[in-house]
């Protein structure tokens, strides 16, 4: 399968970059758009606001070092792994995307956007975790512990799997982590359901995550000691989404990026936890949509008004 060329049906490979495999999954036709999943993940987990924006959009969703088929050598730290998205434009053939980095994606879309800024068309965080601000999470405690995260992860599947013919155990699943605005969402919109049962089969379809959240939980530990991320040099439009009652990542993360990020846009949904793209799916969806829109066309502008300037050699 040819993943250098967009298509409208989903394409999923290996792709060979200079910085090490990477596993990723691409659709849509138009301005290339990032999509950075979280923790834990693959690029399965952003399917459904892909689907959303593929009509105008070149999605490209590469599972992050050590989840997914992607090893986590290509590319350890946020940094490395930002140098890792670079590289897979290049062998794509494209020179300048929009990105988007949700939940444990943030920090490496965000260094993408400071290390990059001529690569980089805008930036959305949505639930984005703010390094320095991280609070580990039980499960990558557990996870980090050889032989005991396997063990769990094992369980852990054995009973996603048989839950998946249950309808009682599915909504248990999903009622957890969700507010009681978005429980009475799941319970009026058979799409949000639809959704929220597509995201925990998601983990259930992807090889194991251990690897990429014992290499997160690694960094988060490094990063407390290293102080924030250089958000200040992200100069590309950037636009941060979070709800207002995210249990996982605080709404301290969002304000964060949005006060450390100049010119930056914050909404906040309210009501919402940590998986408002599918709680509020049309909403979010739409935000995005007008939001890299206005960027797009900004950076058209600013290429042309760059091509219209006369050379060195014509001012001669």
């Amino acid at each position: 399968m040819n993943l250098r060329r967009p298509s409208a049906q989903l394409q999923i490979g290996l792709l060979e970059t200079s910085r090490g495999p990477i596993e990723l999954a691409r659709m849509g036709s138009g301005p290339a758009l990032i999509m950075v999943h979280g923790i834990p993940g693959s690029w399965r987990q952003l399917l459904p606001l892909a689907e959303d924006l593929a009509d105008g959009y070149d999605v490209i969703m590469p599972s992050r070092p050590g989840y997914g088929s992607t090893p986590v050598t290509t590319g350890r730290s946020p940094i490395q792994q930002a140098a890792a998205y670079a590289a897979m434009l290049d062998e794509i053939g494209i020179e300048s995307a929009a990105i988007m980095g949700v939940s444990g994606g943030g920090p490496s879309s965000l260094y993408f956007a400071a290390t990059y800024p001529e690569r980089t068309i805008a930036l959305v965080l949505c639930c984005a975790v703010a390094h320095h601000l991280i609070k580990i999470p039980p499960f990558m405690r557990l996870g980090a512990v050889k032989g005991l995260g396997e063990a769990l992860q094992a369980v852990s599947r054995w009973h996603g799997r048989r839950a998946v013919d249950n309808p009682k155990a599915v909504d248990r699943a999903i009622a957890k982590g969700l507010t009681a605005y978005e429980q009475r969402s799941v319970e009026t919109d058979p799409r949000v359901r639809e959704d929220l049962v597509r995201f925990q089969l998601s983990h259930l379809e992807a090889p194991s995550p251990l690897e990429g959240m014992r290499n997160d939980l690694i960094y988060f530990r490094l990063a407390a000691r290293v102080g924030p991320p250089p958000a200040d040099l992200v100069k590309a439009p950037t636009l941060v989404l979070h709800g207002d009652t995210d249990p996982t990542v605080p709404l301290s993360h969002g304000r964060f990026h949005a006060e450390a990020i100049e010119g930056a846009t914050l909404d906040v949904y309210k009501g919402a936890g940590h998986l408002f793209l599918l709680t509020r799916r049309t909403e979010a969806e739409a935000r995005i949509r007008e939001f890299l829109a206005s960027a797009v066309t900004r950076a058209e502008v600013e290429a042309q008004a760059e091509a219209s300037q006369p050379s060195e050699g014509d001012e001669a």
